[in-house]
């Protein structure tokens, strides 16, 4: 708790601390005297007077009481009546003085209500009595012997009235004794209790101060044990729980320049280590790579060899494209003109079938007449039976009308069966001669796609010639390059050895710190020149 505070609040705490326990004893104290002086008020200004009231309403009742007797002793001694009237006015005005007098007693109890309901149920008692005396004057001025049967009524209203005046009395007095013993209750409880408050106080006090005092003196020895260890070259770092004060800040600080500081110099070690690692591996690299290099330069001479090889084959290749592509074109003219030929066929075909068709339809008109001659021909034998002897040759006639009709229905029936088999055989060859001229029109097409594909190989061909002829330049200038390469190789040998040497340095001069092996590990992948590499050089520059 002490840790999250600063200086400032944490060397002001224990002043604090016994100035709010001093407000709190002296705002206790404060109160206990207030409560003191409104027990004392209590009693004086509320419980006295009203004690004093009670105690002067018994003692008018009594002397009106009194009074009562004295009139009736005055009317039968036949005292005069301005006397006797005085007297009377004298009773009154006692009778309404008590009423006013219960009246502020009424007002003056208004807050507690017990004392309330024994100041009404008195005041109504005193009323009756009232009442009972005023009919007891009004009788004594008429008939005595009246007065006196009516006194037993107003003295058994007096005995009511002292009655309840005495409960009322006898509970002030409680009230009162009972406000004086919570006053005396009071100051026991406030003389016992402020010691102890006093004293606790100065424990607390006492208490605080030596927290503050230990938690700053804590962070103080961390600061300065891990100032010691970075001395003697340790950079192990402690964990801890860090404060929000100046001096946890300044520890936090610390430890963070250790935990930068080892992580720097793990990372110098494992870029050491790297470095000797990379060193080696490039060593041994360009030795593969030198080895390599002459392979490659003699794998160089033979693909020059092999690249004039296969120019000559491109060239050769490029003149037999040239020539299928010329055959290509003659036979794409031949399919052309075979096309042409075998549209004029179809179209010769359609023709035929045509004129076919028109024969068909000509023997069906010949076949209708061979049936209309054949009825004819047996309407006029019917006409001839029906002549008789003179119908004889008309029926000769008839008949041989009929069978040349017979006859001709015949040959007409063959012919136009002839002449059926004759249209299903032309609509056959039509339909073949129609694929012909399609497969001729596809033949067409081939030959004219084979023409320019052969084209398009003869093109390739001259540009893969251009290409082999690039490709053997460029493979002359990768020659070059090789040679070069091997220089540099021989060169980056040389420096690969001597960066070998800087990193074992670089090793040794990090090997006298005693590194955390439970830090945040190295990153390996920072780049060279980063801020963190910049700074520490920098160090070592002003030192």
């Amino acid at each position: 708790m002490l840790s999250k505070l600063k200086i400032g609040p944490k060397l002001l705490l224990a002043p604090g601390v016994v100035l709010i326990l001093l407000i709190v004893l002296s705002t206790g104290a404060y109160l206990g005297l207030l409560r003191q002086n409104q027990s004392l008020d209590n009693m004086v200004q509320q419980r006295a007077v009203r004690l004093k009231a009670a105690a002067d309403l018994v003692a008018g009742a009594h002397k009106a009481h009194t009074e009562i007797y004295q009139l009736l002793t005055w009317i039968n001694a036949s005292f005069s009546t301005p006397r006797v009237d005085a007297l009377v006015r004298d009773l009154h005005l006692r009778h309404a003085g008590l009423d006013r007098q219960f009246a502020q007693l009424e007002m003056a109890t208004q807050s507690d209500p017990a004392e309330r309901r024994f100041v009404a149920q008195s005041q109504a008692a005193h009323t009756l009595y009232v009442k009972a005396m005023e009919d007891v004057i009004e009788l004594a001025m008429v008939d005595q012997s009246m007065a006196a049967n009516a006194m037993s009524k107003a003295e058994r209203a007096f005995d009511v009235v002292a009655q309840r005046l005495e409960e009322l009395s006898r509970l002030e007095q409680s009230l009162s004794e009972r406000a004086y013993a919570d006053a005396e209750m009071d100051f026991r409880i406030l003389s016992t209790w402020m010691p102890i408050v006093v004293a606790l106080s100065i424990a607390l006090s006492l208490l605080v101060t030596m927290a503050v005092r230990n938690a700053m003196l804590k962070e103080v020895r961390e600061i300065g044990a891990a100032a010691v260890d970075l001395a003697e070259g340790n950079l192990t770092v402690r964990q801890r729980v860090y404060g929000r004060d100046e001096i946890a800040e300044t520890s936090r600080a610390l430890d963070t320049s250790i935990r930068n500081l080892n992580t720097t110099l793990k990372t110098i070690l494992a870029s050491a280590q790297s470095i000797d690692h990379a060193s080696r591996e490039i060593a041994q690299g360009n030795s593969v790579l030198t080895r390599r290099t002459r392979t490659q330069a003699g794998s160089l001479e033979d693909a020059d060899a092999a690249m004039q090889l296969m120019s000559g084959q491109l060239a050769q290749t490029a003149s037999h494209a040239e020539l299928a592509g010329q055959l290509a074109h003659c036979a794409n003219s031949f399919a052309a003109r075979g096309g042409s030929v075998v549209q004029r066929l179809v179209v010769t075909m359609a023709s035929i079938r045509g004129s076919s068709r028109r024969v068909v339809e000509v023997v069906g008109v010949i076949d209708g007449l061979a049936v209309q001659t054949h009825m004819l021909a047996l309407s006029a034998a019917v006409e001839a039976a029906r002549a008789g002897e003179h119908g004889h040759g008309l029926a000769v006639v008839a008949g041989e009308v009929r069978s040349l009709a017979q006859r001709s229905a015949s040959a007409a029936q063959e012919i136009k069966a002839l002449m059926s088999e004759s249209a299903v055989a032309i609509d056959s060859g039509t339909r073949s001669v129609e694929e012909a001229g399609d497969n001729m029109a596809e033949i067409v097409a081939t030959v004219r796609q084979v023409g320019e594909i052969i084209g398009q190989i003869g093109a390739s061909s001259g540009e893969q010639t251009q290409g082999v002829l690039g490709m053997q330049q460029a493979i002359v200038s990768m020659d070059q390059i090789t040679q070069q390469n091997l220089a540099l190789v021989q060169q980056a040998a040389a420096a690969a050895s001597s960066l070998q040497r800087q990193a074992a340095y670089l090793s040794e001069a990090v090997a006298i710190f005693k590194l955390d092996e439970g830090a945040e590990p190295p990153d390996t992948s920072r780049p060279a020149g980063s801020p963190r590499v910049v700074r520490l050089r920098l160090a070592s520059v002003r030192t």
